[in-house]
């Protein structure tokens, strides 16, 4: 399931990864990240960057970052670190096309940030999308917005 957020008021900024974990129900420690194309964040992340769970949380809770450009994805809580700059946000126009997928493909699902004036959710489980659509302001369906966008 893809999902788009934009052209909401009812947010402070585009991405808070806080607000995701808090809209999607789920604790950011019980994942591991994988962090790419990063514009914003905390300074000492390198791009691209693994992050284990705890840190994420630790950091996030610490001051709440904006992510402006960057693909973040979720994996199981404990998958060796590695890091890869194939994910990317700036230039990529897939994600306006059809259904996008994934750009790791064994990530359970990637949080897109997109120039701080909208978060994309790529591959979506159903629990989690659903979650989603009931706590999150502003949220559409991305697939059905890029059949309405090749119209």
């Amino acid at each position: 399931m893809n999902y788009i957020q934009e052209n909401t008021s009812e947010v402070d900024f585009y991405t808070s990864m806080l607000d995701v974990a808090r809209w999607l129900e789920i604790d950011l420690k019980d994942y591991d990240w994988h962090i790419s194309d990063i514009d914003g964040a905390w300074p000492e992340l390198d791009d691209p960057s693994w992050v284990p769970g705890e840190e994420m949380e630790d950091k996030l809770n610490e001051f709440n970052y904006q992510f402006v450009w960057a693909v973040i994805s979720a994996f199981p809580k404990g998958t060796k670190p590695f890091t890869t700059e194939k994910p990317y946000a700036d230039g990529n126009l897939e994600f306006w096309d059809g259904e996008p997928d994934k750009q790791l493909k064994d990530s359970l699902f990637e949080i897109v940030c997109w120039d701080s004036s909208a978060t994309l959710f790529i591959g979506l489980p159903e629990v989690l999308g659903s979650k989603l659509l009931v706590n999150a302001p502003g949220i559409k369906d991305l697939n059905k917005e890029n059949r309405q966008r090749q119209c």
